[in-house]
């Protein structure tokens, strides 16, 4: 049935006959090393899905919940504020891969847990990070991982972000593709002025929206990407009806410890090793 879902659902199909098509000669299981997986920025794309990282996250209905980008074997990094509604009860979510080819029906991997920073607050900025543990690895020879920004923010720095735009659907439909679109970093002082004191974490990073709204891409955790690096993910409090605000990243560079203590946790702590691989099989793991 959730193979038949997948089917159904929007995708990309990425044909041989593309000749900016990278295919991997392996689907990707524990064995695979990240390193030798990693997406190489969006000249090496996988297909017109901008990249194998970037990742669906589907409800229990099959319908559309968040954007995600797909890190490691076992976690896809996503927001808080979009992901703490599934934390205690994620039954039926799944992570869906945005590119497979057409003899591949199964790239997707359900969600076991989701790990959110003990001092995110719902409706908040701060730390609005969500780490999605997946019962097994997304498969595909499409598939591949994108690696944690080492750039700090800074003026002049033009990032890419992607998505449907599922949250912005009073501007305009979704897409059929994702789609990406170029912005400029904005100093937090500036940022700060448009929106309600102390709305503003210390975790954040602005960006600026695109003048046409038609242009504005928003999804609850769309990625912020920096030559072929995540460096944000998208927060709250901004929309693409009034693109003169500034938008709202989750500064990677600025949640990064915590996104390696949750995943030094998973692989080296004994009953995470164990939970995983009771999860996802020997095999796989």
């Amino acid at each position: 049935m959730r193979a038949q879902l997948l089917l159904l659902s929007v995708l990309v199909l990425c044909t041989l006959s593309s000749i900016w098509c990278k295919v991997y000669r392996k689907s990707i299981t524990r064995k695979v090393k990240v390193a030798n997986r990693l997406w190489g920025g969006m000249k090496s794309n996988t297909g017109p899905n901008m990249g194998g990282w970037l990742i669906r996250i589907t409800n229990a209905d099959g319908a559309f919940a968040c954007c995600g980008a797909y890190y490691s074997h076992h976690l896809v990094i996503s927001s808080a504020n979009c992901m703490e509604p599934f934390r205690w009860n994620p039954s039926g979510v799944t992570a869906e891969g945005t590119a497979f080819k057409e003899d591949e029906t199964e790239n997707f991997a359900e969600v076991e847990y989701v790990y959110i920073p003990d001092d995110f607050v719902a409706g908040q900025t701060k730390s609005d990070i969500a780490l999605i543990l997946l019962r097994m690895p997304i498969k595909g020879r499409l598939t591949e991982f994108i690696k944690l920004c080492d750039t700090p923010p800074d003026t002049g720095i033009f990032y890419n972000t992607f998505g449907w735009g599922y949250s912005s659907i009073v501007v305009q439909k979704p897409s059929t593709n994702p789609r990406t679109v170029v912005v400029p970093f904005q100093n937090k002082e500036e940022c700060a002025t448009k929106y309600k004191a102390g709305f503003l974490s210390d975790t954040i990073l602005c960006v600026v929206q695109p003048k046409d709204r038609r242009d504005c891409l928003y999804d609850d955790g769309s990625p912020l990407v920096y030559k072929q690096e995540l460096c944000g993910i998208a927060s709250i409090g901004f929309t693409c009806q009034n693109t003169s605000t500034p938008a709202i990243y989750t500064d990677i560079m600025k949640i990064k410890n915590y996104i390696n203590e949750i995943e030094n946790t998973i692989r080296k702590d004994s009953k995470g090793r164990k939970m995983v691989r009771t999860l996802w099989g020997e095999n796989n793991y």
